[in-house]
C-alpha cells in the first residue's frame, strides 16, 4: 500500500518540481508580488507626510487586511500560465499525451502555484504587523485569515480561467476583475471583519470549500480535454 501511494505521488511531485523550476527561472512572475506592498507603503507615507500621523490612527488593521487582499490576485499570472501558457506554447496536447495521468498533472501544477501567493501575502502582512505593533492580535489574525481566504478563491478562479481561455494575457486580465469586489468588501465590512475571529474563520472555511470545489471541477475539465 505504501509503495503504491509513493508511486502515485512520484509523478505529481515531478510535475511540482518542474513547475517550480519554470517559475524561478522567469523573473516576470515575481514583479506582481513586489508592487502592492510598495504602492501601499508609498501611499501611506505620502498621507502621513501631508496630513500627519493622526490620519492613520485606528487604520492599521484595515491597512493590514487591505495589503493581504491586494496580494491575493498577484498569483493570477502564475495560475493563468499553468494551462493557457501551455496552450500558447503549443505544448498542452503534448502534456496531455505524457505518461503522467492528467489528474496528477493538474494537482502538481496547482500545488506549485499556491505557495507563492500564500507565502507573499503572509510575509507582507507579518512585516506590516511587525512595523505597526499597535495592531491587536485579534485584528492581525483576522487580517491573515481574510488574506488566505482571498488567496484561495482568486487562485482557484484563475486556474479555472486558465483552462477556458486561449492566452495567458486573457486569463490574467479577467482574473484581475476580482480585485474590485475584494476592495469593495474590505472597504465596506472591514470594521465588522476585524472585531473578532468568528467571521474570518467562517469566511476561510467557505472559501476553502469553494476553492476545493472549483479545483475539482477544473481537474475534471482538464482530464476530459
Amino acid at each position: 500500500m505504501t509503495n503504491n501511494c509513493g508511486e502515485a505521488a512520484s509523478p505529481m511531485l515531478h510535475v511540482f518540481r518542474h513547475e517550480l523550476r519554470l517559475i524561478f527561472r522567469d523573473p516576470r512572475f515575481w514583479i506582481p508580488f513586489i508592487i502592492p506592498p510598495v504602492i501601499l507603503a508609498a501611499s501611506q507615507g505620502i498621507a502621513v507626510s501631508r496630513y500627519g500621523g493622526q490620519i492613520m490612527e485606528g487604520m492599521e488593521g484595515y491597512m493590514m487586511l487591505l495589503l493581504g487582499c491586494l496580494m491575493a490576485p498577484m498569483g493570477s499570472p502564475l495560475a493563468g500560465d499553468s494551462f493557457a501558457g501551455e496552450r500558447e506554447r503549443n505544448s498542452l496536447e503534448l502534456l496531455q499525451l505524457s505518461p503522467i495521468a492528467p489528474a496528477r498533472l493538474f494537482w502538481g501544477k496547482l500545488l506549485a502555484i499556491v505557495p507563492f501567493p500564500v507565502g507573499f501575502a503572509l510575509l507582507a502582512q507579518f512585516v506590516y504587523w511587525a512595523s505597526h505593533p499597535d495592531i491587536s492580535t485579534v485584528a492581525a489574525l483576522a487580517s491573515i485569515l481574510g488574506a488566505l481566504s482571498a488567496v484561495f478563491l482568486t487562485t482557484s478562479f484563475s486556474l479555472m480561467l486558465s483552462l477556458r481561455v486561449k492566452t495567458v494575457r486573457a486569463a490574467a486580465h479577467i482574473s484581475l476583475f476580482v480585485v474590485v469586489p475584494l476592495l469593495l468588501l474590505v472597504q465596506l465590512f472591514h470594521e465588522t471583519f476585524l472585531v473578532g475571529l468568528f467571521i474570518p474563520a467562517v469566511t476561510l472555511l467557505v472559501s476553502l470549500a469553494l476553492s476545493v470545489l472549483t479545483a475539482i471541477l477544473s481537474m475534471r475539465k482538464f482530464v476530459s480535454m
